[in-house]
């Protein structure tokens, strides 16, 4: 009987990745991608907190209003990949453990 890192290759050896998207080149990418489309609709705080912002950006010229949201956005998308990236290495880390 093959262990399970065993078969997991011999798997990968004859079912090469295709993510079926050009953004995605690995797997983790896949991943991401799902995961962030899997958000259907905001919860009811992030929508508020999005209306607070857009409050205080009504204040600034538009052109500073469209470079401080996007920055905003921009500076949350990379925190929430971080965040997805830290938590398949915690998971990793957990199968490892548990696999000793």
């Amino acid at each position: 009987m093959k262990t399970i890192p065993e078969a997991m290759k011999a798997y990968l050896e004859t079912h090469p990745f295709d993510s079926g998207s050009d953004d995605c080149a690995t797997v983790l990418d896949q991943l991401h991608l799902a995961y962030a489309n899997s958000h259907e609709s905001d919860p009811p705080e992030i929508r508020e907190g999005f209306k607070e912002l857009e409050e205080f950006l009504h204040a600034l010229p538009l052109s500073d209003n469209n470079a401080v949201c996007d920055l905003c956005c921009r500076l949350c998308a990379a925190y929430e990949h971080k965040a997805f990236l830290d938590g398949l290495q915690y998971g990793a880390h957990l199968i490892r453990e548990l696999h000793k």
